[in-house]
């Protein structure tokens, strides 16, 4: 099982998405902006970050280009209510997996993370 981080402003998105990856058995952190997964990414070490597109202040545009920066081996799921295709192809060639259009299906979820940590 995996060490994952889910970041994203609305705390009842990111508690979800905690619960559901672990009840799959994986272990989750969780931040409520990209300062504070940061922070995280700096103490402790990530086999997959999930993180909302839309957040106040910094983006999660601004998250993936500094991990990609840090940890380019690091995989992004990017997670969106708003994005369009415009903004998922500019999402990929920035180097996420994927964007996730909310609201997110349990087992579409489950599939991606176990696919990405090759469960």
């Amino acid at each position: 099982m995996g060490n994952i981080l889910v970041t994203d402003d609305d705390q009842t998105c990111r508690d979800s998405i905690q619960k559901v990856l672990e009840r799959e058995g994986h272990t989750v952190q969780t931040a409520e902006n990209v300062d504070t997964a940061l922070e995280a990414l700096h103490r402790d070490h990530f086999d997959l970050v999930v993180c909302d597109y839309r957040m106040p202040g910094k983006t999660g545009i601004d998250l993936l280009l500094e991990l990609k920066r840090r940890q380019a081996s690091v995989p992004v799921l990017m997670i969106s209510a708003y994005a369009d295709a415009v903004a998922e192809r500019a999402i990929m060639q920035l180097g996420a997996l994927e964007l996730m259009k909310k609201p997110i299906r349990r087992q579409a979820l489950v599939a991606r993370a176990a696919r990405v940590m090759g469960g």
